[in-house]
């Protein structure tokens, strides 16, 4: 009896030791452990650190590597585009295809319609070299292709429509799901044909549009969209009409479309011609 009675003294004492000295065994704790924690952050930093660092190293050599493949593949591919830039340099030269271009779109205003009677075929714009305007230059408007500049002076320029029996555009057919190699083809103007009464000179009749050299065996439907190809001096994707049908020519070997311009030449005020620099005017 005696015996338990000493446990359980010695369990309060030890307990109540505890409660007070709790704070003390804590500090005792920290302090005990800590040469092991301060060891451990010793070693991280002197060896821990170098070692993260030759890892990194190792793996920035192989990503330093793997950029240094690609920079010579790419450099493999800068030299075949030069290749086939210069071909196809060469080609347009053989070929009289008019040098691409580039830059901003200005706004021109139309000074006046070619010829006296209305078949006219041209229009005269007051935008000239001294705004970057040059020959072969597109001319458009938000419903699609005008046409593209014939000829230029100081402060004008003449625009062959693309109406005009002249008139060459490499175009392509704009029907979903179709390969474009199997649509591609040639434009060429219509033509307009005089008023009925010949004093209404401002009338502007213009016959269909002929897209030529499209692929035999593919009879597109239509109302599809005519857009520029992007061969040639206008860019691609420029809407120049809608087809209204298409047949066989007369030999056979390929199939050749009737097209409506998607532009209203007749009621043309502002037009917007590429421009490949130069002074702007208002």
């Amino acid at each position: 009896m005696k015996q338990s009675k000493i446990w359980i003294w010695l369990l309060v004492l030890s307990v109540g030791a505890l409660l007070f000295f709790g704070s003390g065994i804590r500090d005792w704790a920290r302090e005990a452990v800590y040469p092991y924690a301060n060891a451990g952050k010793w070693f991280d930093r002197t060896f821990g650190v170098r070692a993260k660092a030759l890892f990194s190293r190792t793996r920035y050599a192989a990503r330093n590597a793997s950029l240094e493949r690609d920079v010579a593949r790419l450099q493999v591919a800068a030299a075949d585009v030069e290749t086939l830039e210069a071909e196809v340099t060469r080609l347009r030269g053989l070929l009289d295809f008019s040098a691409r271009q580039s830059g901003r779109w200005v706004a021109a205003p139309i000074l006046s319609r070619g010829g006296t009677t209305a078949t006219w075929q041209s229009i005269r714009l007051g935008k000239g070299s001294n705004q970057g305007v040059a020959k072969g230059a597109p001319v458009i408007v938000a419903d699609g292709v005008v046409g593209r500049v014939s000829d230029v002076s100081a402060h004008t320029c003449e625009v062959m429509l693309i109406t005009d029996p002249n008139s060459r555009v490499a175009c392509e057919l704009d029907v979903p799901g179709e390969s474009v190699g199997m649509v591609r083809g040639i434009l060429f103007g219509g033509g307009a044909r005089p008023a009925a009464d010949p004093s209404l000179t401002l009338l502007y009749v213009v016959d269909p549009l002929r897209l030529r050299y499209l692929a035999r065996d593919f009879e597109p439907p239509p109302r599809t969209r005519v857009v520029t190809s992007g061969l040639g001096v206008y860019p691609k994707g420029l809407t120049v009409g809608y087809l209204l049908d298409s047949k066989l020519d007369a030999n056979g070997l390929s199939r050749e479309a009737t097209v409506m311009p998607a532009v209203d030449m007749a009621s043309l005020e502002t037009v917007f011609v590429q421009s490949a620099g130069g002074a702007h005017a208002p």
